[in-house]
Order: structure tokens, then C-alpha cells, then sequence
């Protein structure tokens, strides 16, 4: 009987093999390489569905962890979008070069944030100041923990976005974890109080990106941007967490969509 492997799925699969050599690429980047090359080459068209993770595990013999990680690397490279319910949808036949966040309840703003890759500049205690104090809320030069990142597109080192966070005094001792797990801050916050995020208030906004983030955007000064200012609310009205994101204005592309509930 005549085989039908890949060569990609040749190596995938020697990759798991008893006395593999170590350095081969990780197998959830090899799945990734082997679905871009599925989906250009039609195997699996614009706008059909991926097979589900448990299958894809099977034809991969990977986990279903390692499954996840390729799939959040074609979510990122705006290859594909996943839908509660739906599937993973092909999107474009290639990776496009801006970010595409698409959002279409809470949960999807959570498994976005969690699937960030981020490079962590620095995390420091500041006295915030007058423009600070009213974005989030509270009297000027109360201290605030400030955290600094580059997020990255698609599983490279391409920067994307410029992030900071600002994390509430009274969650200010999450600092001891922050670069050494991969766990948003909302998440190290909810498991550390023992708190619930309940809402999240979004801002968009249109700016010249300033010099100080150009640099590592690799853009030049001025370039305009776009600011999503992202507040965490538990019990309380003051934000537990409040997150500002700047992207170049073609690296973003934000989708969203909203469902009608029409009366019976």
C-alpha cells in the first residue's frame, strides 16, 4: 500500500521518535509549517475547516497542547480565526503582514491574551502622573506596578506592538512571577487574590507613535499608531488592571462581531 505521508509529516513524526536528534525545530512549529503548506497548497481552501484538534492529533501524534500552539501560530499570522462552536476557519492563503485580533466575546479577548507572545522590557514601581492618575483612575503619584513588553507576530521575532500594563497597588506582589510564567497578568492577578476579572472596558484611539517606541517598533518617529486602552474590572470601580497597546497602523487589524437578538 502506497503512502500518503508528507515529507513535513515524515519529519514531524521522526521528530517524536525514540533517539531523535534534539536539535530539530519544536513539533508544534513543524505542524505549523505543514498546515501553512496544506492551506497554500488547497488541501485545505479559503473559508473551509481545519480538522478538529483530536483529529489532528491523531494524523500528527502529537498532544493536543502541541496541536494548540500551531493552530495559535495560524491565529496570529491571520491565517486562520477560530469560533466557539464553528472551528478553525481559513482565513488567507498566506500570512498577512499586520496583527489580526478578532473578537467576538470575553472569552476570545482571554485566549488572544494568553496566546501573546511578549518580550519583556522591564517591570518597575511608579508614581504615575497627571495623565496617568485619570486614565486610571485614581489620585496623581499613587504608586502603580508598571510593566513594559514588545509583543511579536506570529511566532517570530517581528515586533507588532508596544505594551504596558499597569497593575492596581493592591495586586502589586504578582511582580515575583511576571517573565518567569507564561500567564497574562489578568490571570496571575485572578489566581494569586483568588479574584474574578468581571468586565473589560476597551478604548481605541488614533496617535503619532512617540520616539521612545519607535526604536524597538522599528518604525520612524510619528508613525501613526493605534492605542487599544484595555481596563480589568473585579468588585470594586477602580480597575484592577488597566493594559495600553500601540500598534503601527498596518500592523492592526481588529475585527469584531456582534450578534443580533431579535425579539420572537
Amino acid at each position: 500500500m502506497k503512502s500518503t505521508t508528507t515529507p513535513m509529516l515524515d519529519l514531524i513524526q521522526a521528530s517524536a521518535a525514540p533517539g531523535a536528534r534534539p536539535d530539530r525545530e519544536p513539533r508544534y512549529k513543524a505542524i505549523y509549517q505543514d498546515l501553512v503548506a496544506g492551506i497554500r497548497s488547497g488541501q485545505y481552501p479559503v473559508m473551509s475547516l481545519l480538522p478538529t484538534e483530536h483529529d489532528l492529533c491523531a494524523r500528527y501524534q502529537a498532544s493536543r497542547h502541541t496541536v494548540r500552539e500551531a493552530i495559535r501560530m495560524l491565529t496570529e499570522a491571520g491565517m486562520v480565526s477560530r469560533r466557539a462552536g464553528v472551528g478553525t476557519r481559513i482565513e488567507a492563503v498566506k500570512p498577512p503582514t499586520r496583527y489580526t485580533q478578532r473578537i467576538s466575546q470575553l472569552a476570545d479577548l482571554f485566549l488572544y491574551i494568553q496566546n501573546a507572545d511578549l518580550r519583556l522590557r522591564d517591570v518597575r514601581t511608579v508614581k504615575v502622573n497627571a495623565r496617568q492618575a485619570e486614565m486610571l483612575g485614581c489620585p496623581p503619584r499613587q504608586e502603580w506596578l508598571h510593566v513594559r513588553a514588545i509583543k511579536l507576530l506570529g511566532g517570530t521575532s517581528t515586533p507588532v506592538a508596544y505594551s504596558e500594563a499597569f497593575v492596581h497597588p493592591d495586586y502589586a506582589a504578582i511582580r515575583d512571577d511576571i517573565g518567569k510564567v507564561r500567564v497574562p497578568l489578568s490571570s496571575l492577578i485572578e489566581s494569586r487574590y483568588s479574584q474574578r476579572i468581571r468586565e473589560v472596558g476597551q478604548d481605541f484611539a488614533a496617535t503619532p507613535i512617540p520616539k521612545a517606541m519607535a526604536e524597538p517598533l522599528r518604525v520612524a518617529p510619528k508613525t501613526a499608531g493605534l492605542v487599544i486602552t484595555r481596563r480589568y474590572y473585579g468588585e470594586q470601580p477602580i480597575p484592577m488592571l488597566v493594559t495600553v497597546t500601540t500598534f503601527p497602523h498596518d500592523k492592526m487589524k481588529y475585527s469584531m462581531s456582534l450578534q443580533v437578538d431579535w425579539p420572537a
